[in-house]
């Protein structure tokens, strides 16, 4: 059982108040099999969780009275840790890829492939074209350039929605499909080079 103390997950978050630290006088009570005590007075509350060497822990603050549980201090921190981590981990992030209407083939071939490999570890991607001065004329050009993303980025990603001029800039979104299903292509060389790596060396052995 932890000794007094405060835990502070995150510096824009409350603390969580355990044991003498929780001010109230009376607070709801809920067992470490999630069974309800009641309304106790909080010297009752901490004298149940200390027979059972646990903690009590205030986990709802604000409520009238406050809601603790009688739990694992140790365990109940690692459990906020890990839901933490795995929140971060499915946040999916947004790259934004540039282009211009009179880009070259080379060049193109560079844009799809950073957007593969930002789409392969789960990223979504934004294309964004400018038009400027007079490429403005050049509308046709711009829409057939975004639609033939949707074409060579379909073994990766796909868009719900068809590219469409607003005012000068076209705009298209990529979201990645399911890990089971992405495929590499314009990366697919460089997977393979570093596959060869390992039997190269252990040749020269």
């Amino acid at each position: 059982m932890h000794p007094s103390s405060r835990f502070q997950h995150n510096s824009k978050k409350p603390f969580v108040r355990i044991n003498n630290a929780i001010r109230a006088r009376e607070v709801l009570v809920i067992d470490s099999t999630g069974k309800s005590l009641g309304v106790l007075p909080i010297h009752e509350a901490q004298q149940r969780a200390q027979q059972q060497g646990l903690d009590l822990v205030e986990v709802s603050p604000h409520a009238n009275p406050p809601v603790c549980k009688i739990l694992d201090y140790g365990k109940y921190k690692y459990s906020l840790s890990k839901k933490e981590k795995d929140s971060k981990k499915g946040a999916t992030k947004l790259k934004e890829i540039q282009l211009h209407v009179n880009i070259n083939e080379h060049d193109f071939l560079i844009k799809l492939k950073q957007a593969e490999a930002f789409m392969a570890k789960g990223m979504k991607v934004k294309f964004n074209l400018f038009l400027r001065g007079r490429e403005i004329t050049h509308q046709d050009l711009a829409l057939n350039l975004m639609k033939r993303l949707i074409q060579d980025l379909a073994h990766v990603g796909q868009t719900d929605q068809e590219p469409k001029l607003a005012g000068r800039n076209i705009s298209l979104t990529f979201i990645p499909l399911p890990a089971n299903k992405r495929l590499l292509k314009y990366n697919l060389s460089e997977v393979e080079t570093s596959k060869q790596k390992p039997q190269e060396e252990k040749d020269k052995t």
